[in-house]
């Protein structure tokens, strides 16, 4: 048909199509794009909204107006979500010619959202849902907004209505009312709502994910992983492998978190997964992936946090020139400092006048000037440091010397190039070869900081090894700095970097301040018996001032013992 200049061709749908696509059964189609509506199980957007205007145009009505006006409005929705704010906007201005009905002040309330015009939002949308009570898309959008600016209560009124007002058939405001309470830091109210909803809910992955996080917030992390587990089972969703990351490394169960964590980042792309990634990978001691990763993060976003976590892996590789160039902009006296010391120690000198606000880093730099100009500090490192670096394979030969069986699969394993599927709780032997090794390092900081992540995953592959091989690692420095030993202080310097490894024994560390330190005499008669019983006696007779009378069978650690007497 020629409706003035524009040939307007009506092309005849299906009902059901028509129905499911909410279109008239005689669709406008301008004359030249039918050949794009012809044979197409989808007609595209853009001829729906060609033909529809060209026809209100030549003839205004309300039943082409209808179709016309909802599809201002998806045209509006695209436009929105591709972040095309000025075409929206356009979209949206045709559709107000038509009517400004309710859908106008919702979807402009939407427009003002992503503007970020957040009081226009809401006044638009609080316009929509007056001028239709019964619109619970409305009633949930507001709820949102008001969550957004911290208004939880409101927000969950508005949630309520929402689910009233639809019948219990609209989703979303249910996710709404169970972000709210984990928003408001109320994780057991969150989790007895989840708990009802029964696993028929539309969107029960989220649901999945919402609890999972909420078990991580209450240090469930066992559950929350299993809570994961099933979540992934349904949808491979990466927020689920970076929020099992978390639930795993608080277990101690560090490889494994690393592997969601790149499952994460493989999936997601999220740049803010890469720099978790370096953290997980430093922790194993696998320092030049770690390097990639935080690299690339800093490089992204800047972040002063990425700095020294970069400095502190350069510093730990022995390349103390590149660290030292990240530094030479902005105030970070204490970490440049730091790395100027380690750099000079390790050529057997150090530079007078440095100065350290931590008061362990300024007790051990003046002791370790005063050991230098003694000539007691000791340049030997028993071949396992190479250029300022640990030299990881000569250490994976030295721990083949010993014939313990455990230990010894797991460490041919990476020797063949191959990492171990399964971790290993390690001997109190075996706590005395890395005490024997850690002696050797004493006068080389940066790879005794390597050694005690690198020998932990050889050897075990535990969150809990890792910890206590760094605890040893902190106390040893701690007495050669000759500061008195205090317990509090201590754990305010070094608990996170605990609870990070292995949250449970950071909380039985934690427990040595609030019930008081074991008394000697216990430990005496119950006996050291593994690992983390070691720890806690150690640190229990050092804050009592009994460590002369700590004693243990293995020669090594009697030695290790006897260096904080």
């Amino acid at each position: 048909m020629l409706k003035g200049k524009t040939m307007i061709v009506y092309l005849p749908l299906k009902p059901e199509m028509a129905k499911l696509n909410n279109l008239p059964v005689k669709l406008p189609i301008l004359a030249e794009d039918l050949p794009l509506a012809i044979d197409r199980d989808k007609i595209d957007l853009e001829v729906i909204l060609r033909g529809l205007k060209a026809q209100y145009l030549n003839e205004p009505d309300d039943y082409y107006g209808s179709y016309l006006q909802f599809y201002c409005y998806e045209a509006f929705k695209k436009a929105l979500g591709d972040n095309e704010l000025e075409r929206a906007l356009g979209f949206l201005e045709d559709a107000a010619k038509i009517s400004r009905d309710y859908r106008y002040h919702f979807y402009l309330g939407l427009y003002y959202k992503q503007t970020g015009n957040y009081q226009l939002c809401e006044i638009e949308l609080k316009r929509s849902v007056e001028m239709n009570p019964d619109f619970y898309v409305g009633l949930y959008e507001i709820g949102r907004l008001l969550q957004s600016n911290g208004d939880y209560e409101e927000a969950a009124n508005y949630f309520l209505q929402s689910i009233e007002k639809s019948g219990g058939n609209f989703s979303l405001p249910f996710l709404g009312i169970v972000d709210v309470f984990i928003s408001s830091g109320e994780y057991g109210q969150a989790m007895e709502i989840m708990n009802r909803i029964p696993r028929s809910f539309p969107l029960y992955p989220e649901i999945l994910l919402r609890k999972g996080v909420s078990l991580n917030e209450l240090q469930r992390f066992g559950e929350a992983e299993k809570v994961f587990d099933e979540c992934i089972a349904i949808e491979n969703r990466w927020q689920c492998f970076y929020n099992r990351s978390f639930s795993r490394s608080r277990q101690g169960k560090l490889w494994d978190s690393l592997e969601d964590l790149r499952r994460a980042y493989k999936i997601s792309g999220e740049i803010d997964v890469l720099y978790e990634e370096a953290i997980a990978e430093k922790n194993l001691g696998l320092l030049d992936e770690a390097l990639e990763h935080c690299e690339e993060y800093y490089f992204h976003t800047g972040d002063d946090k990425a700095l020294f976590l970069l400095v502190k892996i350069l510093d730990m590789l022995g390349r103390y020139e590149e660290a030292l160039k990240y530094l030479e902009k902005g105030d970070y006296s204490e970490l440049k400092n730091t790395i100027l010391f380690h750099r000079d120690l390790e050529k057997g000198k150090a530079i007078s006048g440095l100065v350290f606000d931590n008061p362990i880093s300024q007790a051990a730099y003046l002791s370790t000037l005063a050991s230098i100009s003694k000539g007691t500090i000791s340049r030997e490192a028993g071949g396992l440091v190479k250029r300022g670096r640990l030299d990881i394979e000569a250490l994976i030969n030295h721990l083949l010397k010993f014939d313990i069986s455990g230990m010894r699969q797991r460490v041919t394993s990476f020797q063949r190039g191959t990492i171990p599927k399964s971790a290993r709780i390690v001997s109190l032997k075996e706590v005395g070869i890395y005490v024997s090794v850690l002696k050797t390092l004493l006068d080389f900081p940066s790879p005794s900081d390597l050694l005690s992540y690198s020998m932990a995953f050889l050897i075990s592959g535990l969150g809990t090894t890792t910890a206590a091989f760094r605890i040893l690692l902190h106390i040893l420095r701690w007495r050669r700095s000759g500061m008195a030993f205090n317990l509090e202080f201590f754990l305010d310097e070094y608990l996170e970097e605990i609870r990070d490894l292995d949250f449970q024994l950071g909380l039985r560390i934690a427990r040595l301040l609030e019930e008081g330190p074991i008394d000697i005499d216990t430990i005496g008669e119950s006996g050291i018996e593994d690992l983390e019983g070691f720890v806690l006696s150690l640190l229990s007779a050092l804050e009592k001032g009994t460590i002369d009378q700590l004693d243990t069978n293995d020669e090594n650690l009697k030695e290790y013992l006897k260096l904080l007497i």
